[in-house]
């Protein structure tokens, strides 16, 4: 078995001068901190050197910093090929100072959610809500206080013999694994779950939540509308491709089947729950692929007589066009985005108005999809997006037209990197970049989650995911993406400067919005 090094320090490295003083190159350096088995800050000593001070190339703000450097690859090992990125530490940063560095300190200016106390309270409804105060999009928790989602997906048990091993030796009951797993999340500032709680996760969870109202462990469950539309109604997939899987929107009785499946028994646990934070109605839904326009494949469809096909006839006539263009597959996308979002929300304003619509993860073009992310915004109540293949977020580009084209938040349902060099798993699957080794991850951490938290319309994030694949998952091809390890132990470098960020994310946002 293989075992991860605890960061541990002396007390008077903890608490020494030396451990605390300003690099004499730049005034305004803060060290970087890990946190300790204890939660006492420390600064190690094998940080990458930073590079001279710059403007952070995506910043829609004046924040400059010292960078590292730090490899990357979009391919499966064996890597061939990296690439080299500017990456941005908490610790780089000018001017800014830590102001939290304890999970003591953390605790005292958050309630049970994560939720920030110190400078008063909204409205408290007993849910939660989004609220844009000022110029910044909040999240509000069930006390009324400003909330910034740090959350992790795909909190379930893993499958294989060394998972099921490792959980009947560490936890032994479902109640002590949830209980564990939320008390050491909520102790580096993770505080809540979403999407793919499968085998049993999500029940689990809201029986740990019912007995432990003063520590819950909020979900936000995820289902697949439109295959439960699908095999429940005995509609088909247009030439029985399920990429044409959106086009089943046209069937008239899309409405009603949400409004049915929203009263069934697989919908109604969440309803009217204080601790399900909101709901994904499907996942990754192929409003259009790169290379691959929905219209035009809608216009291929054998079946002359398919509902898909005869819309995008009618669509293209209307518009007097004999070729597909990116303007027309852009609004063709959005008027099916249009009637899904449509259908879903006027079904939950029926059935639970305050739960919160949380969309259906838009990943690859959909998210860049002007008519798509419209719809999705006049519909959720927060947006959410898979945000892969961008080593930073674009905050010069693509968020502030979020902002513009949404009018409301979005949160990111998915991000992670894969260690290379220190995990045994083959890393032959997933979005996520590979980085080297477990110091990368951490790094990588910290420079994608600054990105977020200097857009105004962003809420938060969702790490995925719990606890790496392993054994057959994903065709044999697990990959290392937890936070979770196989054994059910946290990663330690990753795990340590995920807390710097998550303890000190009211702070930083301050930080970013000073004028």
């Amino acid at each position: 078995m293989k075992k991860h090094l605890i960061l541990i320090c002396l007390t008077a490295c903890i608490s020494g001068s030396a451990c605390t003083e300003k690099s004499d190159k730049d005034p305004h350096f803060m060290p970087p901190s890990i946190l300790t088995e204890k939660e006492e800050v420390v600064y190690p000593d094998d940080l990458p050197e930073p590079g001279e001070m710059i403007p952070y190339e995506e910043s829609p703000v004046d924040r400059p910093y010292r960078p590292i450097t730090v490899k990357y690859a979009s391919g499966y090992p064996p890597v061939s090929s990296w690439k080299q990125a500017n990456t941005r530490l908490l610790a780089y940063m000018y001017g800014y100072e830590r102001r939290i560095s304890t999970y003591e300190e953390y605790s005292a200016v958050t309630d049970e959610y994560g939720a920030y106390t110190a400078d008063g309270a909204q409205q408290a409804t007993g849910r939660f809500y989004v609220k844009k105060i000022d110029d910044r999009w909040w999240i509000i928790d069930p006390h009324g206080y400003r909330y910034y989602m740090r959350g992790v997906a795909s909190f379930r048990k893993g499958t294989s013999d060394r998972n099921k091993k490792a959980w009947s030796e560490r936890f032994g009951s479902d109640d002590n694994w949830v209980s564990v797993s939320r008390n050491e999340l909520a102790r580096m500032g993770v505080h809540s779950t979403g999407a793919f709680g499968t085998n049993g996760a999500y029940g689990i969870q809201q029986t740990y939540n019912a007995a432990n109202a003063n520590a819950p462990f909020p979900l936000a469950p995820s289902f697949g509308f439109l295959s439960q539309f699908r095999s429940q109604k005995k509609h088909a997939y247009a030439d029985g491709n399920s990429a044409n899987a959106v086009g089943l929107v046209l069937y008239d009785d899309w409405g009603a089947f949400c409004e049915e499946y929203m009263r069934s028994s697989a919908f109604q646990p969440y309803v009217n729950d204080q601790n399900t934070f909101g709901f994904f109605s499907d996942n990754e839904l192929d409003f259009s692929s790169q290379n691959n326009a929905i219209l035009q494949r809608f216009l291929d469809i054998k079946d002359r007589s398919d509902v898909a096909y005869l819309t995008a006839r009618a669509f293209m006539d209307e518009k007097g066009a004999a070729k597909v263009t990116d303007a027309l597959n852009n609004e063709f996308a959005g008027m099916l985005a249009e009637k899904y979002y449509k259908g879903v929300r006027e079904a939950l304003d029926k059935i639970d108005p305050q739960l919160l619509y949380l969309g259906s993860r838009l990943h690859g073009t959909p998210k860049y999809l002007e008519g798509v992310v419209r719809a999705a915004g006049k519909y959720c109540d927060i947006v959410s997006i898979n945000y892969y293949s961008r080593w930073s977020p674009e905050g010069k580009t693509y968020m502030p037209k979020w902002a513009e084209w949404a009018g409301k938040p979005f949160v990111v349902t998915e991000f992670y990197t894969k260690g290379v060099e220190d995990s045994d798993l083959n890393n032959g699957s997933g979005a996520g970049f590979c980085v080297p080794s477990q110091k990368e991850r951490a790094y990588a951490y910290q420079h994608f989650t600054l990105g977020l938290l200097e857009a105004k319309n962003c809420v938060g994030w969702y790490w995925f995911k719990y606890q790496d694949d392993d054994g057959t998952d994903n065709s044999s091809k697990p990959a290392n993406k937890g936070i979770y390890d196989n054994y059910y132990q946290l990663f330690p470098y990753l795990s340590q400067m995920m807390r710097e960020i998550n303890y000190n994310v009211y702070n930083i946002i301050e930080y970013f919005d000073q004028q």
